[in-house]
């Protein structure tokens, strides 16, 4: 059987996940909704089993919001965060230097690689206005679905100016202009615009930039935000093939470079196992932890959240 190294992003929106042979290639791969990462995890790991019998999982690594959840259910070899896994599954397709833009449901980051090295990077957690979640508020409320963006936003012949400031704000004045009669197309680019402008304003204060320029998380599948760079750059963007899925390529990558002493990958076993969450708060001292318990079955198989290190498994 071949061997192959399971990779798993698991986002605020989404989660990916991608098997990689042992010469770095993608041999298969699941992005999907998150609608809870027990429930998804477990429906996504059924179908790439099945479609890949052939293969042995001999390593696993997880990355993103839900890593630590994430980790506990299937066993995780490496456990890393975003930024190092997009390096690395950056490095693998650009070795030598990349600029990266990188945009997702609910963060954005953007990372400078030099002669193979990460020379600086910086990451956006507090505002959405650069992110996913803001393109899929605004296509909701202009009764379009996300999909949909790019192709009406690409039509404009007249974008209109949109509040880049605040994703709350860009969404009243998205509402306001398309009231007084603008075409969605004109506003829609509008949006792409406000997003870029905001991403370069939070993100790209004072770093070096140069080409190659290299795109990826789920937005950089948005024609519309890759025109709307291009434009605010002056130069060409490249978006690699596995845009989306790059920071589950690169802990799929670091698994496989992490697997000396055999994996702790639980196999198709997470399948026919149950699972649940149970919380409650520690009152042992003044932080107050909430502590977040995972069983499988009736036994107890990991905890989150206790920073004392008094509850750890």
């Amino acid at each position: 059987m071949e061997k192959v190294s399971l990779g798993v992003d698991i986002g605020n929106g989404t989660v990916k996940l991608v098997l990689l042979n042992e010469n770095r290639e993608v041999v298969d791969f699941i992005y999907t909704r998150n609608m809870g990462v027990i429930q998804t995890i477990k429906g996504a790991l059924r179908d790439l089993i099945g479609r890949n019998k052939d293969k042995k999982i001999v390593a696993c690594g997880v990355i993103g919001a839900g890593r630590k959840l994430g980790s506990i259910l299937l066993g995780s070899d490496v456990t890393v965060t975003e930024i190092t896994a997009t390096a690395v599954g950056i490095l693998n397709y650009y070795p030598e230097k990349a600029t990266v833009f990188e945009m997702g449901y609910e963060d954005s980051k953007i990372l400078i690689i030099r002669e193979g090295v990460l020379v600086d990077f910086a990451m956006n957690t507090i505002c959405s206005a650069n992110c996913g979640a803001y393109i899929e508020n605004v296509s909701a409320r202009m009764g379009i679905k996300v999909e949909e963006f790019s192709s009406y936003a690409l039509k404009s012949k007249s974008p209109t100016n949109i509040s880049g400031k605040c994703a709350v704000f860009g969404t009243s004045c998205c509402v306001s202009k398309l009231n007084m009669g603008v075409k969605k197309e004109d506003i829609l680019m509008g949006v792409a615009k406000a997003l870029v402008r905001n991403y370069f304003s939070m993100l790209a204060k004072g770093k070096n930039l140069s080409p190659p320029y290299i795109f990826c998380g789920g937005v950089s599948k948005n024609e519309a935000v890759v025109k709307a760079i291009e434009e605010f750059l002056g130069e060409k963007v490249i978006v690699p093939k596995y845009s989306n899925i790059i920071g589950a390529i690169g802990v799929a990558i670091l698994a496989f470079e992490n697997r000396e002493n055999g994996s702790e990958f639980k196999g198709e076993r997470i399948l026919e196992k149950e699972y649940r969450v149970e919380t409650e708060i520690c009152n042992g001292c003044a932080n107050n932890c909430e502590l977040i318990s995972v069983y499988e079955g009736e036994k107890l198989i990991g905890r989150i959240g206790s920073r004392c290190g008094k509850y750890n498994i």
